[in-house]
């Protein structure tokens, strides 16, 4: 039996009161995976080496959606895109980057950072502690791609 059958049959809401069709469903990873490829290449116009991770399924291992290295420092980002004004991070994204960042001992530097594509703009700021954030399209980005 699938998630929506499972979900129509318990009788459970979806939280905007409606179930995701499959195409719409697939616009919405697309958007997300077409943003993920876009930090790519603007990383890499700025000098660093960059590789987006596909991962079509969330999962228990500790990997971000992009990660980074410049000098001596790597960089692992959590990227979303969106039409809204706000984006989500909960706790369990943020535990994943910094898992992931303590794995490499050998970088000197190691930044978890969170990259919104808002229409027409980014917003990319660094963290430093695990903890759920909300970040803001009209929020200025503290992280610099030089």
């Amino acid at each position: 039996m699938s998630l929506r059958e499972l979900v129509k049959k318990a009788n459970i809401k979806a939280k905007k009161g409606r179930i995701l069709t499959s195409n719409e469903s697939k616009r919405i990873r697309s958007y997300g995976h077409r943003a993920e490829r876009a930090l790519v290449k603007k990383l890499r116009e700025n000098g660093f080496k960059a590789v987006r991770i596909p991962v079509s399924a969330s999962s228990s291992e500790p990997l971000p959606d992009v990660f980074a290295t410049k000098g001596k420092c790597l960089y692992a980002f959590e990227v979303k895109a969106t039409s809204a004004d706000k984006v989500h991070f909960d706790h369990a994204q943020i535990e994943k980057l910094f898992s992931f960042l303590a794995m490499f001992e050998v970088y000197e530097k190691k930044l978890a950072v969170l990259a919104c594509k808002f229409p027409y703009k980014w917003v990319v700021k660094s963290v430093s502690e695990k903890n759920d954030y909300v970040v803001s399209a009209e929020e200025k980005s503290t992280f610099i791609f030089t």
